[in-house]
């Protein structure tokens, strides 16, 4: 005889020490109803072993909540409502070029790309090394940050711009200046990609939405980048070098006073005179063969520049020189020069000549 549990267990509390009536029992306990022969039989059920089969029964496992009946092929789109008897799903079958391409995009796109924390709250990802994630939640912004120095070229593309705001803006100025991309979407659940082409490569970024949970800046570290800055570290401790290389062997030869290189001292030519103006006159006049050199006291008595005029064949022809330290610098040789500081009556001048013609002074008996 088979029983309901709830008929069981109600009958089994309603059951007193003496013998009542059935039905008049059920009612005062609220016990289910059970027939006059379930009664009868009731005080030889073996309560025990239905209790320890009951014991031994496991809940069968929940299934997965099914999106299609299971008649509809994965994929297959449910038909319209009016839809013509005839009517079929849109469907494109894809050759073997085209299923391996779309194998390849999607292990890229699903590959791990590791997101390691960055300066003030950033997430970095590696680019290149898989399709990045951003994660926002309605209410919030986030941040995409590109590389200092780098340009937009031309609008970022969504593929659901309806439910996702995407603004550019910048921070910094100059070369360093850094674009961003301000992303908002208007609900949560939604999941798009986004691309952004700019002057030095393409951002291709999925665009993820939560309701609670998001990142606030996005950044990327940039592997390429690393040989070419290997590079110019390099070249800059190689020119730190050559340079620390000059200076010790300029500061192992011998001064010469003159504030030129030593091996011009072969060739030093120093025998002019100097007339004029004792203000403006010159402590030293000389030339190494190829350039001449007016020497002034370092005690800027000068502060204008006085004009160097050069007699060239009879004609009188104005010389420029630069300066360097307390030197004047002319990259020629003269036989005459005369310097002019001022005009009118007020100006003064100094005459410097030559006492051997620069012509001659090829011949080494004439050096003095």
């Amino acid at each position: 005889m088979r029983f309901s549990i709830a008929v069981l267990l109600g009958v089994a509390c309603s059951l007193p020490a003496q013998t009542k009536t059935p039905s008049t029992d059920a009612r005062q306990s609220g016990a289910p109803a059970g027939t006059s022969q379930q009664y009868n039989d009731l005080p030889n059920y073996d309560f025990n072993g239905a209790l320890q089969k009951l014991r031994g029964q496991t809940t069968p496992a929940i299934p997965p909540l099914r999106t299609n009946p299971p008649s509809v092929a994965a994929g297959a789109a449910s038909k319209p409502a009016g839809a013509p008897p005839d009517w079929r799903a849109p469907h494109v079958e894809l050759n073997a070029t085209a299923a391996s391409a779309a194998s390849v995009a999607d292990a890229w796109e699903s590959s791990f790309n590791l997101p390691t924390p960055g300066a003030d709250g950033r997430v970095l990802y590696t680019f290149g090394e898989g399709m990045p994630v951003v994660v926002c939640a309605p209410l919030r912004v986030c941040a995409l940050e590109l590389e200092p120095g780098e340009h937009i070229q031309s609008p970022p593309q969504i593929g659901d711009g309806r439910r996702w705001e995407v603004t550019p803006v910048a921070s910094g100025s100059g070369l360093t200046q850094t674009a961003l991309l301000i992303i908002k979407p208007i609900e949560a659940g939604l999941d798009t990609d986004l691309v952004v082409p700019t002057d030095r490569r393409t951002y291709v970024v999925r665009l993820v939405s939560d309701a609670t949970r998001y990142i606030s800046t996005v950044a990327f570290r940039y592997p390429a980048n690393d040989p070419a800055k290997w590079s110019a570290f390099q070249a800059q401790q190689d020119a730190a070098a050559r340079s620390a290389e000059e200076q010790r062997k300029e500061k192992s030869l011998p001064d010469t006073g003159t504030g030129m290189t030593p091996n011009a001292l072969d060739h030093l030519y120093f025998d002019y005179k100097v007339d004029g103006d004792p203000d403006m006159k010159p402590v030293r006049v000389l030339d190494d063969g190829q350039h001449t050199y007016i020497f002034y006291p370092n005690d800027g008595r000068f502060r204008e520049v006085p004009t160097l005029m050069i007699d060239v064949s009879g004609k009188t022809e104005l010389v420029n020189f630069r300066v360097d330290g307390n030197r004047y610098v002319v990259d020629r040789l003269f036989d005459k020069g005369v310097l002019l500081l001022g005009v009118g009556k007020k100006q003064k001048k100094v005459t410097i000549t030559r006492a051997q013609d620069y012509a001659s002074s090829a011949n080494p008996g004439g050096r003095g």
